[in-house]
């Protein structure tokens, strides 16, 4: 007996064995370095590895199609671990905008002004992205993890959390909310 779970040799990536998700061509043609591009040919399909420790970035059926972070032109969200990377490529917002608005606030806008960016058909995420779709999944992921840490993170007797940002003269007052000499 078989494991339908298990992902097809096409459908798997080579190098970590990760299900790839199917990607439109004009993604690679847009988005892989000049010399890459010129590998790619007359490829057939190609999949999109999302996987963090993996170095690919697209596969196809063949050993040749096969592109690494390196052949791709932008850091790739999901590769990558840094606070400045994008999430959402078409209006460039960046990890660190929405988790400092979520400090601020409790919560982000950015999701809305994406939706409704998309809704005017101003978004390019098969051109932009290098999953070739659209990031707004990824983006409320970045908000809920943004949420999930404030919620986790411990706090004061006066309420605010270690994690809030905080002005300097806010830190010198006494309680009675006059500044400390």
């Amino acid at each position: 007996m078989t494991d339908d779970a298990a992902p097809s040799p096409t459908t798997a990536c080579p190098e970590c064995g990760a299900m790839g998700r199917k990607v439109a061509t004009v993604t690679l043609e847009a988005l892989l370095t000049e010399d890459a591009r010129a590998r790619l040919g007359d490829s057939g399909s190609f999949r999109f590895c999302k996987t963090q420790t993996c170095d690919v970035a697209y596969f196809g059926q063949r050993e040749a199609a096969r592109f690494h972070r390196r052949d791709v032109r932008v850091p790739i969200y999901q590769k990558a671990t840094e606070s400045s990377r994008l999430v959402r490529y078409c209006f460039e917002h960046r990890v660190r905008d929405i988790e400092t608005e979520v400090r601020r606030a409790g919560v982000s806008s950015i999701p809305d002004a994406i939706g409704q960016k998309c809704k005017a058909g101003l978004d390019h995420c098969e051109e932009m992205n290098p999953q070739g779709s659209c990031c707004l999944g990824n983006v409320r992921k970045v908000v809920k993890h943004a949420q999930d840490s404030l919620a986790a993170a411990p706090t004061h007797a006066s309420g605010h959390s270690e994690a809030s940002e905080t002005c300097c003269a806010e830190g010198d007052r006494n309680d009675s909310g006059t500044a400390n000499d």
